[in-house]
């Protein structure tokens, strides 16, 4: 079932220049999406998108069976949440109060958090192995524990799909592999969409990929049909060898001229 459908998306900044060009894909429930490409391919730009930050002179996008511009912003924010790269900690919040804010969406005018708000967040804190930090104030937080939080307040949402805009960056290796199988781990539940510098951390933890460039859709489908030396040719303009994990099986390497 498709929990998300782009229908021939032409979108950016300015009516004239166009960022996303005529791309089309759907997302399964389930599904862990990498989204690759070069520095300037649209893939921040594409995930403003499907949450309506970016004006659509084109196409159509679908979440589940509606259209996203017949969606409030209160609907979308329960069916649809974004982590974004340059997220920073706020100053007073704890980390418990932070992952709240999630919850937002489900506030009513004159009334906060109910007994449903906290069990929401209580469960999020546990996914996410936040116990022992939830008192803590975020300003404190090393970047790998900031962006499980922000995790957490997404998760807190309960959306159905789960955007991320770099997860990894600025992350140590132990962290970024960390984050990458607890995304996958939380795709049992909801879609994730993620955009990746690292070709290889995509190729090892997503399930499907899709590859960009200048906006313009070049591959889609699984890490071993995506990830080759002729579609990183045509994104990149670099000569490359892909190896198979041999204890996977399936995930692909390139290996740097």
């Amino acid at each position: 079932m498709s929990i998300l459908k782009v229908e021939q998306l032409v979108c950016g900044y300015h009516p004239k220049y166009p960022v996303i060009k005529g791309l089309s894909f759907s997302v399964e429930d389930g599904q862990f999406v990498g989204v690759v490409g070069p520095n300037g391919s649209g893939k921040t730009t594409l995930l403003r998108a499907l949450i309506g930050m970016v004006t659509r002179s084109q196409g159509s996008i679908y979440v589940s069976q509606y259209r996203l511009e017949n969606l409030d912003r209160r609907d979308l924010a329960r069916r649809i949440a974004l982590v974004p790269q340059l997220m920073e900690p706020v100053e007073g919040f704890s980390v418990e109060e932070l992952i709240m804010l999630g919850r937002t969406p489900y506030f009513d005018r004159l009334k906060f958090d109910d007994k449903r708000d906290r069990a929401a967040v209580r469960w999020a804190i546990r996914e996410l192995k936040l116990q022992d930090l939830k008192d803590r104030p975020v300003a404190e937080l090393s970047g790998g524990e900031f962006q499980r939080v922000a995790i957490a307040r997404a998760l807190a949402q309960q959306p159905k799909v789960m955007l991320l805009d770099e997860p990894t960056s600025h992350l140590d290796i132990r962290y970024q592999v960390r984050i990458c199988k607890l995304l996958r781990k939380l795709r049992s539940r909801r879609s994730i969409i993620a955009t990746f510098h690292d070709l290889n951390l995509a190729s090892r933890y997503c399930s499907r990929l899709i590859l960009l460039k200048d906006g313009e859709l070049v591959a889609a489908g699984s890490p071993e049909n995506v990830v080759t030396p002729e579609n990183i040719w045509k994104a990149y303009r670099l000569k490359v060898t892909v190896r198979s994990n041999p204890r996977t099986r399936k995930a692909k390497y390139v290996l740097l001229p």
